[in-house]
């Protein structure tokens, strides 16, 4: 398959075919599916994650940036999509398909991380103040960083660092380009920068449950 046929599909999409018992088989075409549709190849997991760190690097900041004006409510929405993405990019770093919404956090918490991971996003999504909702963040993606590291997809320290001269965190760009420069195939590297796979392009159910509308999602 080419890399946007990768991109095209959804967690939900390959767990229905990859997950559960096989009962009864007469021939290995579901077999070979099953193998064929294991994980992405290399090359498209480190763009997808790099997607996946460039979405907070955009919003981190922002979280900040909304309660400094007194929208409370809106810097509380951004942590929400920030804790969405960093849950997203746990089930990457460990190689595991996320299913739809309905189980998302429920399989969320049979990852090997989610001990750890989990009660930094959830310190995050209950805080009361900006604080709270940064440090939350932060310290939710420090074990992602250092399980690939482990993996040797990137090599930094610093999952965040502070955000210029002003009062917030984004992630360290570091993080970004090693896992784009790691990239060999040119057409993987040629896709555009930070739009990702159609799980994180969209949450739209008629865009995901459809396998056309999905291929047009991820054709730019």
């Amino acid at each position: 398959m080419s890399a946007r046929d990768w991109l095209s599909i959804s967690g939900q999409a390959a767990l229905e075919v990859v997950a559960g018992p096989i009962f009864s088989e007469t021939s290995d075409e579901l077999g070979s599916a099953r193998r064929a549709l294991e994980w992405y190849p290399d090359d498209v997991w480190r763009y997808v994650l790099a997607c996946d760190w460039i979405r907070v690097d955009q919003e981190l900041p922002l979280m900040g940036r909304a309660a400094d004006l007194g929208d409370d409510a809106g810097s509380r929405v951004i942590a929400a999509r920030l804790v969405c993405s960093v849950m997203h990019m746990a089930f990457m770093v460990e190689r595991r398909w996320p299913p739809y919404s309905k189980w998302f956090g429920t399989l969320f918490r049979t990852l090997a991380h989610a001990d750890e991971v989990g009660l930094a996003i959830d310190s995050a999504l209950r805080a009361n103040n900006l604080a709270g909702r940064q440090l939350g963040i932060a310290a939710a993606l420090e074990p992602l960083l250092r399980r690939q590291n482990a993996l040797e997809l990137t090599a930094t320290t610093r999952a965040t660092i502070p955000f210029w001269d002003r009062p917030y965190l984004h992630t360290d760009p570091v993080i970004i380009a090693q896992l784009l420069d790691g990239i060999v195939d040119p057409s993987v590297r040629a896709l555009p920068r930070g739009r990702g796979s159609v799980d994180q392009r969209t949450e739209n159910v008629d865009v995901l449950v459809d396998v056309n509308a999905r291929r047009s999602a991820v054709a730019n």
